[in-house]
């Protein structure tokens, strides 16, 4: 049961490490709109709106933080 509830806890902590890295480049751009996202928060806006910009931010957030602990300043390219 311990083993069980130790393996479940940890597992999440692994899926974040095997997140391939962004670009500088992109992480920056993606920063941007995290940023232009903010100050629209900022604005008058109708609840609607409001909603999604509130669903764009979590988003782009949550990319950030998956894709962008360390970004690769060359990343590899694909075939």
């Amino acid at each position: 049961m311990r083993r069980t509830l130790l393996s479940v806890l940890l597992l999440p902590g692994f899926l974040l490490q095997a997140a391939p890295q962004f670009s500088q480049a992109e992480c920056q751009k993606l920063n941007a709109q995290r940023l232009e996202v903010r100050k629209q928060l900022r604005q008058p806006y109708s609840p609607e709106h409001g909603k999604q910009l509130q669903e764009k931010l979590t988003e782009l957030e949550g990319v950030l933080e998956r894709h962008c602990k360390k970004p690769v300043k060359n990343p590899p390219k694909l075939p």
